[in-house]
Order: C-alpha cells, then sequence, then structure tokens
C-alpha cells in the first residue's frame, strides 16, 4: 500500500516523517479530515490566532494530494 505524510503549519511547520499506509488517495482525503478535525478540537479555538493554519497530505514522491486551510474572517 502508499504511504502518505501529513503536514501541518499554525505557527510553526509540522512534517510528518512517518506517514500512513493507507489504500488510495481517497482513504488518505478521509484521514486527513479526520486527523484535522481532531487537532482543531485539541487546540480549543486558538488556531484561530494563527493567520493560516493548514493541513495538508503528500504522497510518498512528495506530490501534494489534498490541503486543508482554515483562515479568520
Amino acid at each position: 500500500m502508499p504511504r502518505y505524510y501529513f503536514h501541518y503549519q499554525d505557527h510553526v511547520t509540522s512534517l510528518d516523517e512517518d506517514g500512513l499506509e493507507l489504500a488510495d488517495q481517497h482513504a488518505a482525503r478521509v484521514q486527513a479530515v479526520v486527523a484535522a478535525a481532531e487537532m482543531l478540537k485539541d487546540l480549543g479555538g486558538t488556531f484561530w490566532d494563527s493567520p493560516n493554519w493548514r493541513f495538508w497530505v503528500t504522497d510518498e514522491s512528495g506530490a501534494e494530494v489534498c490541503a486543508l486551510r482554515i483562515a479568520p474572517g
């Protein structure tokens, strides 16, 4: 199975070095939404203080599979 890497940027950038083996890009996108939602919940609203909160997934070649962005309105 292919490996996907889940990264995020808040006030700092955190790059996933381990990744997860998932069936395909669709599974990686679903996992991205679940992981981002859990992270945002744990942050308790402080993510609104970051001008560019971003969570993105890359594949084994480094190509971006999807990205989620949240910005204060």
